[in-house]
């Protein structure tokens, strides 16, 4: 065998060097308030991944990052369908297939981020593909960027601390039957109430039969053009919140 066959024949058996793929959480809207680990990171993969509904093509991760994103970098958007998080089925299949999508770029020795609204282990699409990107990829090659996240933000809007001294917190999404939080809400000091749009008027008539209103504060588009605070909703009692929205009640422990 010559020099050169044998050269060929050792690269074949040589098994390429894996990417890695790092879950950037970008914060909640405002692109100052990204970690300078995320900057750092989003300077220097070779792909980025975005989530996104079939019927939407917009991203507002990928605008909240665009700062810090190479010029002419390649940008591919994965299908999370909107369909009840009942139908196990379709969800499941749909995360296997887009870890499989993040697996085979890994292997190919390129570099990616998937991009998540706040934290990226907080209610984010990330967090759903994880276990089945773990199942196909060595746990090196998976690293998380921790972001700030919405009811952060939130709380220094107010300037008021989400908990203090002995306190607890509860963080909840609104998607959530009334009948928890309805729980959380009795033996929680503080309640973080995420995605609220989606049960705004049950949130609502809990609140107001628990008297608690004048102790909940709404927050859309934190960061974002758009920003709407509302406090003491017993005397403001705002109309139904957009997508990007959430609650701090302040209970007391009721």
């Amino acid at each position: 065998m010559s020099a050169q066959n044998k050269s060929k024949s050792k690269e074949n058996i040589i098994p390429k060097k894996i990417g890695t793929l790092y879950g950037v959480g970008v914060g909640p809207g405002d692109p100052e308030l990204l970690t300078v680990k995320a900057i750092h990171i989003l300077g220097k993969v070779d792909i980025i991944f975005t989530a996104a509904s079939p019927g939407n093509d917009y991203s507002i991760a990928q605008k909240i990052a665009t700062p810090y994103l190479k010029p002419g970098i390649e940008v591919r958007r994965l299908n999370f369908p909107m369909v009840d998080r009942n139908d196990k089925v379709t969800l499941t299949s749909t995360w296997r297939a887009n870890a499989e999508k993040i697996a085979i770029v890994l292997q190919q020795g390129l570099s990616a981020a998937f991009l998540t609204l706040g934290d990226p282990l907080i209610y984010s699409t990330y967090s759903y593909i994880l276990p089945y990107l773990t199942e196909i990829l060595p746990t090196s090659a998976i690293v998380t960027i921790p972001g700030i996240t919405s009811y952060q933000l939130a709380a220094s809007r107010l300037n008021q601390p989400l908990v203090s001294g002995l306190e607890s917190l509860t963080i909840l999404s609104g998607v959530e039957n009334p009948e928890k939080l309805d729980h959380f809400l009795n033996k929680s000091d503080n309640v973080a109430i995420l995605k609220t749009y989606r049960s705004f008027d049950q949130i609502m008539t809990l609140l107001q039969r628990k008297n608690l209103t004048g102790r909940a504060a709404l927050f859309s588009h934190l960061g974002l053009a758009g920003e709407e605070i509302h406090v003491d909703l017993k005397n403001h009692p705002p109309t139904e919140p957009p997508y990007l929205s959430l609650m701090i009640v302040k209970t007391g422990g009721c």
